[in-house]
């Protein structure tokens, strides 16, 4: 049953609905409506589709933006560490201009006259070095160093990336450290930049710090700079720092002539200098030579044919031992330019040092000690000590420190030539010459006898002379020639003991500044000196008085070739009257003065002129001859480096014949012609007749020479005393013997004359402070003159008040004359000699 239509009950809004109120799609309303609907339910999927992509799009944004910034930070912090790294390491950073600018130590290399090298001194406590440029280095070395150590050291910018990054890999599958990879300039650098204490480091820190220098030295310099540089500072072992140290040390050669296989062994010590030492380990130095060869091979340096010989080749390593000739000299230099420039310098400086010494000749000055050993050695003596010098330059030419330097059984090492040592005898020259330069001359005459001195405590000293005999009144000339004590004890109160002092340290002496430990006991040799200050002194003798001090270096050149010393021979200063220093040479060149001590043929007589004068001290302890030609000088010491005595030993045969056989041998090499010793102007010659006792066999009269001013206004003097000794007669060896009892004197010599009343006395004689004091009769009447030289001597006769030389004999407390006794050549030292701070009561005698 139907009931109505859909439209029941609705006709009024005129719509169809259906029985679920929905729109009828038979009405056009309704399909209107549904297709409103669709499109509402797409445009809501629409919708829902956009606003899902719309928030992932905004996901999308949001992360990014969200990544880019974290990014950003990351990288902002990244920068910020960096920057603060490089500034925490750079705060420190030294600067590049310490590289060519900084002060390091180099060897300084001692050379002889002609250019030997004698010795090589370093700092010990841094070591060798010697810079040279890269054109006196071995192209060889040079190679097999850049194939060894920076193959790439030319093309990188002081830092192989390659390398680093190769040295890790390595590092970190070997879990340690067995590469650096650091280039040459990387390794110079960390060697001359870093602190010591960084070297060692191997913290990333450090490394980074060692590539920002490279990099920047490499900026700032020439890759042949830094290899340079890298050549001349490296540590090649055993102390030797450049390729020429190293060179020296283990080849013996400059580092211009080695060989391919020498190149290859010193370029490999760089990595491990103490693994790889030739000298130690020759096996792993081998080794390593094979690697370093091989790698040049590699880079194209040499070929393989090369490298094979260079593997076959022999290898023949320096001996440990140090070039080090003439150590005494060696020695001796360095401490003279130590002295005059100081460590600094010396160390620092690259010194190259040229000195006096002829090194052919200081060989020949030892085998002439050498070959005296055995004879010296009976004698209980094992040292002596030889200086040789050139009076007219001051040149130095030669010193034997010892018998054999490496001898620690007599103290080789000491050089006795600097040394104090009781010159004996060999002193008294020094002091007649202030005795002439106060007024008295060689024809001065003096009683020689026994004589007793008090010191200050009472005690009394006599000296004596060597043959314990007396002999009376003598002239200078004897007393000198034939080293007669007493009156040399009598010349030192007349002349003064401070002026005889003066003179000796305006000589040359440099031991006497102390004046309170200077007594009489001086004038026999109870002041010690240095053999090297008396043969100097000697020295001003053969030049008439004229002083030019000795000298050892002559030219010194430092590590850049500047000159810093040029030695040129000085005018030098005439430290006394020309006229006095030749008279004493007169004397000690005369034969015929010293007949009495030393009889006619005696080892002091050469076959051209030649002035010498011999010393002995108390106990032996000391023998000296030091002597001198116009064109050289020697002076010889032999005893023993501990003071011990020697057994009884003349001096004429011990320093007396090796002070001979060096003047034979240093003449000869030097090639010197015989000369006469130039005779200064104002000087006259008068006959002089006496002093017999003293000339055995000898004429009556003799030529002497006097001071124009003081020559006696008669044409003849009469000295000395009318006895004659007969002559001592030589030994077969050369040894003297006793004199024998005093002879009649020849008929004409003539009778002493008294002193010309005008005369005016000499002054008295100074008191030396703190010693025993002379009681001095009336002295010779001499008129005082100074030291200053003369003028030449007028040919018209001289003036009538000139005073003779035959003064009136000094004279002292005489005592007792004593019985002959037979020795010679017994000997006098300060402990039997009386000083102002030690006085002794009794003394023996000197020569």
């Amino acid at each position: 049953m139907v009931y109505g239509s859909y439209g029941s009950g609705t006709g009024a809004t005129g719509r169809g609905t259906g029985i679920d109120g929905r729109p009828s799609v038979e009405s056009p309303r309704g399909l209107d409506e549904l297709r409103n609907r669709n499109r509402m339910r797409d445009k809501r999927r629409r919708r829902a589709k956009q606003r899902g992509l719309r928030g992932a799009l905004i996901v999308f944004g949001v992360g990014s933006i969200s990544f880019v910034i974290v990014t950003l930070v990351g990288f902002l912090t990244a920068i910020h560490g960096a920057t603060t790294a490089y500034a925490n390491v750079s705060r420190d950073l030294p600067s590049i201009n310490q590289i060519s600018s900084r002060e390091t130590f180099k060897t300084a290399q001692l050379f002889d006259r002609r250019g030997t090298l004698l010795w090589e001194f370093y700092d010990q406590e841094g070591g060798k070095r010697t810079t040279v440029p890269l054109s006196e280095i071995s192209q060889y070395l040079i190679d097999a160093q850049l194939a060894a150590e920076d193959a790439n050291f030319y093309s990188n910018p002081g830092v192989d990336l390659r390398g680093i990054l190769r040295a890790a890999f390595q590092n970190v599958a070997e879990q340690d450290v067995v590469s650096g990879a650091s280039t040459i300039t990387q390794q110079l650098v960390r060697g001359v930049l870093l602190k010591p204490e960084e070297r060692s480091d191997v913290s990333i820190r450090r490394k980074f710090k060692e590539a920002l220098l490279a990099y920047q030295v490499t900026q700032k310099l020439s890759k042949s700079q830094i290899l340079n540089l890298y050549l001349n500072e490296i540590y090649y072992g055993n102390l030797a720092y450049g390729v020429e140290a190293a060179s020296q040390t283990y080849f013996g050669k400059h580092a211009r002539d080695l060989t391919l296989a020498e190149s290859a062994v010193i370029a490999g010590l760089p990595q491990s200098p103490s693994v790889y030492d030739p000298l130690r380990n020759p096996v792993g130095a081998k080794a390593r030579q094979a690697y370093v060869l091989d790698q040049m091979v590699r880079h194209g340096f040499v070929s393989e044919r090369d490298a094979e010989d260079a593997r076959q080749a022999e290898l023949r390593y320096q001996p440990r031992k140090p070039v080090f000739l003439a150590p005494h000299w060696a020695v001796y230099a360095r401490e003279l330019i130590e002295q005059k420039y100081g460590t600094k310098l010396l160390y620092q400086g690259g010194l190259k040092i040229y000195t006096t010494l002829d090194l052919e000749l200081q060989h020949r000055m030892e085998e002439v000690a050498r070959a005296n050993a055995p004879t010296l050695a009976q004698r209980d003596a094992n040292n002596t000590s030889i200086v040789v010098m050139n009076p007219r330059t001051g040149e130095v030419l030669a010193i034997v420190g010892s018998m054999d330097y490496w001898n620690t059984e007599i103290g080789g090492q000491v050089n006795v030539a600097l040394t104090e040592q009781q010159p004996g005898s060999s002193i008294k020259p020094l002091v007649y010459l202030s005795a002439f330069a106060k007024g008295h001359t060689p024809a001065t005459t003096v009683v020689d006898e026994k004589i007793e001195i008090p010191d200050d405590l009472g005690r009394i000293w006599r000296p004596e002379n060597y043959d314990k005999r007396f002999h009376g009144t003598v002239t200078l000339r004897s007393a000198l020639g034939n080293s007669l004590n007493i009156p040399a004890v009598k010349e030192l109160q007349f002349a003064g003991i401070e002026s005889v002092a003066d003179l000796a340290k305006r000589m040359g002496i440099t031991t006497w500044d102390d004046r309170r430990r200077l007594g009489l006991s001086m004038s026999l040799g109870g002041a010690e000196v240095r053999p090297l200050d008396l043969t100097a002194a000697y020295a001003v003798l053969a030049n008439n008085g004229l002083k030019i001090p000795p000298v050892a270096i002559t030219k010194v050149i430092d590590a850049d070739g500047s000159v810093v010393e040029d030695y040129k021979v000085p005018q030098g200063e005439q430290v006394v009257d020309p006229r006095y220093a030749y008279m004493v040479t007169n004397i000690l060149s005369d034969n015929s003065a010293r007949l009495v001590t030393f009889g006619p043929n005696n080892l002091l007589q050469m076959p051209r002129p030649a002035a010498a004068k011999t010393g002995t001290t108390d106990q032996y302890r000391d023998t000296w001859t030091v002597g001198y030609t116009p064109n050289l000088a020697i002076g010889v010491w032999v005893g023993n480096t501990d003071n011990r005595p020697m057994q009884e030993v003349l001096s004429s045969m011990s320093a007396g014949k090796i002070w001979r056989e060096a003047m034979d041998a240093a003449s000869a090499h030097l090639q010197l012609p015989p000369e006469d010793f130039p005779r200064p102007g104002g000087l006259v010659d008068v006959e002089v007749c006496g002093d017999a006792a003293m000339r055995p066999n000898q004429p009556a009269c003799y030529k002497d020479i006097f001071p124009f001013e003081r020559a006696p206004n008669t044409p003849r003097v009469n000295v000395g005393p009318t006895q004659v000794p007969a002559p001592r007669q030589p030994s077969r060896t050369g040894a003297t013997t006793p004199a024998a009892k005093p002879q009649p004197a020849p008929a004409q010599a003539a009778k002493p004359q008294p002193a010309p009343a005008q005369a005016e006395p000499a002054p008295p004689a100074a008191k030396p402070q703190g010693t025993p004091q002379l009681a001095p009769k009336p002295q010779a009447p001499v008129p005082p003159v100074d030291a200053t030289p003369a003028r030449a001597a007028p040919s018209a006769p001289a003036p009538a008040n000139r005073a003779p030389t035959s003064a009136v004999p000094i004279n002292v407390a005489p005592a007792p004359a004593t019985k002959p006794q037979a020795p010679l050549d017994q000997p006098t030292r300060d402990q039997s000699q009386p000083r102002a701070s030690e006085p002794k009561p009794e003394a023996k005698p000197s020569r």
